[in-house]
C-alpha cells in the first residue's frame, strides 16, 4: 500500500486536506483508507490517564505536561504510533491501494516510518500568515516547533484557499499514480 503522512501544526488544515486528497485518488479509481492516528493516542489517556473523553485537547494537554522525553523512554512511546500503525497496516494492506495518514505528531516518527514503509511520501501542510488560537505552551510544544525545520518533505502545500488544496491535491495525484498502472 502507498502511503502519504500528511503533517503540520495545529490548525493547519491536515484532515482537510486528507479528506480532499482521498476524494481525488478515489476519482482514479484508487481503493483508499484514512489513519487518524489520533484515536490511539485519545484511548492512550483513557486507559493511563484516566481521561473521560470530555475535552478533546486533554490527551495533547497530558503528553506537554509529562514532556516527550518522558513519554518517549519511560513509558514507551518512542514507537507507540507507529507500531500501532504498523500493525494497522498489515491488515488494511489486503484491501486498500493507498492509505492517507493525518497526524502532526509523527513528524518525530520519521525515520521510523520510512524504515518500516518503504513507499510513504510526507506531505507538510503550511499556513503562512495564519494565527492560531493555541495557548503559549502549545505554541512552545516541540511538535510545534520541530515542523518549522527543513525535513525532507516530498510536498509542501500551502492552504491559502481552498483552489489552493485543490490544485495541491490534483498536482500530487498526477505525480504519483504512475505508481499504480
Amino acid at each position: 500500500m502507498k502511503l502519504y503522512l500528511i503533517c503540520g501544526k495545529a490548525d493547519s488544515g491536515k484532515n482537510f486536506f486528507g479528506d480532499i486528497l482521498k476524494k481525488k485518488f478515489e476519482e482514479e479509481g484508487k481503493k483508499v483508507c484514512m489513519l487518524r492516528i489520533t484515536a490511539p493516542l485519545y484511548n492512550y489517556a483513557k486507559e493511563y490517564f484516566s481521561w473521560d473523553g470530555e475535552e478533546k485537547t486533554k490527551p495533547r494537554e497530558l503528553l506537554q505536561t509529562l514532556g516527550i522525553e518522558v513519554i518517549r523512554e519511560k513509558l514507551g512511546m518512542k514507537s507507540f504510533l507507529v507500531d500501532r500503525l504498523t500493525e494497522d497496516i498489515k491488515i488494511l494492506d489486503n484491501f486498500f491501494d493507498t492509505g492517507i495518514i493525518t497526524d502532526g505528531r509523527l513528524i518525530y516518527e520519521f525515520d521510523l516510518l520510512k524504515e518500516r514503509f518503504k513507499d510513504i511520501k510526507i506531505i507538510k501542510m503550511d499556513r503562512k500568515n495564519y494565527k492560531n488560537d493555541l495557548t503559549e505552551k502549545e505554541n512552545n510544544h516541540l511538535t510545534e516547533k520541530d515542523l518549522d525545520n527543513p525535513y525532507d518533505y516530498d510536498y509542501v502545500v500551502e492552504n491559502e484557499s481552498l483552489d489552493n488544496l485543490l490544485k495541491a491535491a490534483d498536482r500530487i495525484v498526477k505525480e504519483e499514480v504512475w505508481v499504480f498502472k
